[in-house]
């Protein structure tokens, strides 16, 4: 199983790249093959630009989506929404063959504040299921105040953290094998 990840922050010091590092290094230990795809070089999403093609690092990033099982998004709450950055990949997506139709998501989120950025799950699960894609909404994995269980270095801290990544990548695999073998 391929799985990749995506980062909807671009800070290079981003909780939720670490956050999404964890994910991917718990998935890789099930045995699933995983890669990172850095949204930073894909650029903004309008229909002057795609009326002249999709440019190359878009479909790069495209490419990589297409060849994943599923997909694993970290994004911080900015504004009580997506990033701006995740909301353009989804943009991306749908454009030329949408490539979320049938492709399995899951979508976590943290940040130093107490939210826990549900309102960012929501509005990115509602525009790639709009797309047909399938995102498994259990176990979240939208985590408050990341200090209280996460270094910077990105080293977790807290074992009922690990054990929910734990949880939530076995969820994945199963629930990306069980959609494949039913075609």
């Amino acid at each position: 199983m391929r799985i990749l990840g995506i980062c909807g922050s671009l800070r290079k010091d981003s909780w939720n790249r670490k956050l999404l590092n964890n994910m991917l290094a718990a998935t890789a230990d099930k045995g699933a093959e995983t890669s990172l795809f850095d949204l930073a070089s894909v650029p903004m999403f309008h229909p002057d630009v795609e009326a002249q093609g999709i440019p190359p690092e878009a479909e790069s990033f495209r490419d990589a989506v297409s060849g994943a099982d599923a997909v694993v998004i970290a994004c911080p709450e900015y504004n009580g929404s997506m990033t701006a950055t995740l909301k353009n990949a989804i943009e991306w997506l749908s454009r030329r063959g949408n490539l979320m139709t049938n492709k399995v998501f899951f979508i976590m989120g943290t940040g130093p504040g107490r939210s826990g950025c549900p309102r960012m799950h929501m509005h990115a699960s509602y525009s790639i299921e709009s797309e047909g894609g399938y995102v498994l909404h259990q176990p979240r994995v939208l985590l408050p105040n990341v200090a209280n269980f996460m270094n910077n270095d990105g080293t977790i801290t807290d074992p009922e953290v690990t054990a929910l990544l734990d949880q939530a990548a076995t969820a994945l695999i199963d629930y990306t094998n069980c959609l494949t073998d039913t075609g």
